[in-house]
């Protein structure tokens, strides 16, 4: 009886090893969906950039485009989503620079032309490299800064943010967690927290920042639900505003916002400064 007993321990722990084995491979097949072929760059439609390429904390070259304006209202610092890379973004990258802004724009480890495969702690390392770039190299004053993370880019321009006397940070459609997240997507099947093993805890990254907060959510995001924007956002410590796009998604908050949208990120970007 006890050699049976002991059989099927074995067998049961077993069995939960190559769940958590698989729940970890799926969470980070849900997290990222890297592209490394660059199908457009911003030459494509007439704007004068700059390839830059620097190296991560760890060791690997990151790339990323400059986009320097005239007479620019801040630089934006752009964090993409979880999908594509920086070529997948041309469109908005236009809206930001007609709208008044120098743009730096990178791709994160495994994407584009940057090196290596993307992970938790390494995208997060990626985001300290592009602002040192942005700062060090590149020369722009953080006090000129504006971050701007969409989706997981929101998570980890949170996290770039901590400590840093950068102007401002936007996030759209973020998640407040991972581990939230993981609740909501693995919700039919009661998966136990302990098997989640990415954390990207941006609430957490939040507490830590130095500058206002615009967080802006679509309440039709059908990804990231409504209601999780307006929990990360409660959250947040002050100064923080939030702005709901009505009938927005996930990607096209900028489309259904129309004018209200850009002025608001505007104002936002012109009237913040960081807290000393």
């Amino acid at each position: 009886m006890i050699i049976f007993f002991l059989k099927a321990l074995v067998l049961c722990a077993g069995m939960l090893a190559v769940l958590k084995l698989y729940i970890v491979y799926y969470e980070r097949r849900l997290l990222f969906f890297p592209v490394r072929q660059i199908n457009q760059t911003p030459a494509e439609v007439g704007l004068t950039y700059e390839w830059r390429r620097f190296l991560t904390y760890d060791g690997y070259q990151l790339t990323g485009w400059w986009i320097p304006h005239p007479h620019p209202i801040a630089t934006m610092q752009f964090f993409h989503g979880n999908a594509g890379n920086i070529g997948d973004r041309i469109q908005f990258l236009t809206y930001l620079y007609e709208a008044g802004f120098s743009v730096f724009v990178f791709d994160y480890r495994g994407y584009g032309e940057s090196e290596g495969k993307p992970s938790e702690e390494g995208i997060l390392m990626d985001g300290d490299a592009a602002y040192e770039e942005l700062t060090t190299r590149i020369g722009v004053d953080p006090g000129e800064i504006v971050f701007f993370g969409r989706s997981l880019g929101g998570v980890i321009a949170a996290h770039t943010a901590r400590g840093r006397p950068i102007r401002g940070l936007i996030l759209e459609g973020t998640f407040s967690s991972a581990r939230e997240m993981a609740e909501i997507l693995f919700a039919p099947i009661r998966i136990p927290l302990l098997f989640l093993h990415v954390k990207l805890d941006t609430v957490s990254y939040l507490a830590r920042r130095r500058c206002p907060l615009l967080a802006i959510h679509g309440t039709q995001d059908e990804v990231i639900p409504y209601r999780m924007g307006q929990d990360l956002f409660e959250k947040a410590s002050e100064p923080k505003t939030f702005f709901s796009v009505e009938g927005g998604g996930h990607n096209d908050c900028h489309m259904v916002g129309t004018a209200t949208y850009l002025e608001r990120i505007r104002t936002f970007a012109s009237d913040s400064r960081g807290i000393n």
